[in-house]
């Protein structure tokens, strides 16, 4: 009989969410002694999603214990019922009946600026003649990101539609009294890439899906050890990793540890801030080239709308002053973060480069800042020479008058032998004093004009 190895392995997948609210006013009202979550379940019931507490006290006390930020707090869990899903997914299929394995966790945690997370853990049991060519085809990896769209896709999806159209009668009339500040998902004016009108999910809601294995030691010293260690891209050596006790790698993080539940729970709670912090940075980077684009081409464009340039001034202003304020959130939950969640969230940044990505965030702001602040220079000088074409004319309507004034003046004095300047303007008729004043005008608009080139 082929002896077979039991994996089991957890996925955490960044999902795009209709949620959305007023951030900065939630961390206020909990700097106040307020939770920041008003309670009421956000979506509306389901046969599929049954809800619960998040599982772990937040605050100083104990090492078991995180001081997050409410930012960095899930508003809602959801224990996802996947049956129905099964029965239409050929990924689910494959896992619980061709490799003879089971889902052992389907959740839902719904955070901030229209991200949630999604969990799938899984069992599997494979000789490791098959383990390894699921390893070397890339087809155990599809798999499981396939299974995370398929449940996404048919249970998820439909819940957060409903939200959608449920939300007025449901959140409308105390959005001003809640804490939550909720943000109607129909007319969202920062995360205007997302939408939950189509039939069927788009793929792109599934950002993308990260894959973590715990390893006893023992383990590592067996053939599937190899394969392990294959999986995760690990090219060291094997005492390295023991001493490392984990690698991340780009998708996939092996693990090294005595207590595998224990380990999960703490990579579990580690991976679930860099990967929604992660996922922030991926959609607002997506958000500000788009707004740079449109800055071009308002830029670029011979005629452009006060009101459209406001508007879209007003947004990115919002979109820019959120996004530092999302950074220094995700400061405060690493500081915050104790015992080895601590080491592991620090470790993930590292091999994600978070802080070069954050880097890269706050450079791109930088640079539509100071495009923002060139359009507005382009639009001061337009006003500017606005007023001086305005002034000039009003100037140029005086320089008129008092020509005509003066040679009016000059008939009506009596006549002496002093020469001065009304006599120039005795010799010259009206309408030649209307002749120079007007030559004189049309040189001064030529002069303004000239050097305002």
């Amino acid at each position: 009989m082929t002896h077979k190895t039991t994996l089991r392995i957890a996925t955490l997948s960044p999902v795009r969410s209709p949620i959305s609210a007023n951030s900065e006013h939630r961390a206020a009202k909990a700097l106040q002694g307020g939770s920041g979550y008003a309670g009421k379940r956000l979506l509306p019931a389901s046969d599929a999603l049954t809800s619960f507490d998040w599982p772990w006290a937040n605050g100083y006390g104990t090492l078991a214990h995180d001081s997050l930020p409410v930012f960095f707090q899930p508003f809602d869990c959801y224990d996802i019922d996947h049956s129905a899903a099964r029965e239409r997914s050929e990924n689910l299929a494959r896992i619980c009946d061709d490799w003879n394995g089971e889902i052992e966790a389907c959740q839902l945690f719904l955070y901030d600026d229209t991200v949630a997370l999604l969990r799938l853990d899984v069992m599997i049991q494979v000789d490791e003649a098959t383990l390894a060519t699921l390893i070397e085809s890339g087809l155990l990896d599809r798999t499981l990101s396939d299974a995370a769209g398929d449940v996404y896709g048919a249970l998820i999806y439909p819940c957060f539609q409903a939200y959608c159209r449920e939300f007025s009668a449901r959140f409308g009339k105390r959005k001003s009294g809640d804490e939550q500040q909720l943000r109607d998902p129909n007319k969202l004016t920062v995360f205007k890439d997302v939408a939950f009108k189509e039939a069927t999910a788009p793929a792109s809601h599934v950002l993308w899906t990260g894959r973590s294995i715990v390893a006893s030691p023992e383990e590592l010293d067996q053939p599937v050890g190899e394969l392990l260690r294959q999986w995760a891209s690990y090219a060291g050596s094997l005492d390295d990793l023991k001493q490392a006790r984990h690698y991340v790698g780009s998708g996939n993080i092996l693990v090294v540890g005595d207590q595998p539940q224990d380990c999960r729970d703490d990579w579990f709670r580690g991976l679930s801030i860099c990967q929604l912090y992660n996922a922030i940075l991926f959609i607002y980077g997506a958000i500000l080239k788009s707004s740079y684009s449109q800055l071009t081409d308002l830029l670029d464009a011979k005629r452009t709308r006060n009101g459209e340039l406001n508007r879209l001034m007003a947004n990115i202003t919002v979109s820019l002053d959120h996004l530092e304020f999302s950074r220094l959130e995700f400061k405060e939950a690493r500081a915050g973060v104790q015992a080895d969640r601590a080491r592991i969230v620090e470790d993930t940044c590292a091999a994600w480069q978070l802080d070069t990505l954050i880097s890269s965030a706050l450079e791109r702001t930088d640079l539509i800042r100071s495009r923002i602040a060139r359009l507005l220079e382009a639009r001061k000088s337009r006003v500017d020479k606005t007023v001086e074409l305005i002034l000039a004319g009003i100037g140029g309507v005086a320089l008129v008058e008092l020509f005509l004034s003066l040679t009016t003046a000059s008939r009506s004095l009596p006549r002496d032998d002093f020469p001065g300047i009304l006599d120039v303007f005795l010799w010259l008729p009206p309408n030649g004093a209307i002749a120079l004043s007007s030559a004189l005008l049309v040189t001064i608009f030529i002069y303004i004009y000239l050097a305002k080139r």
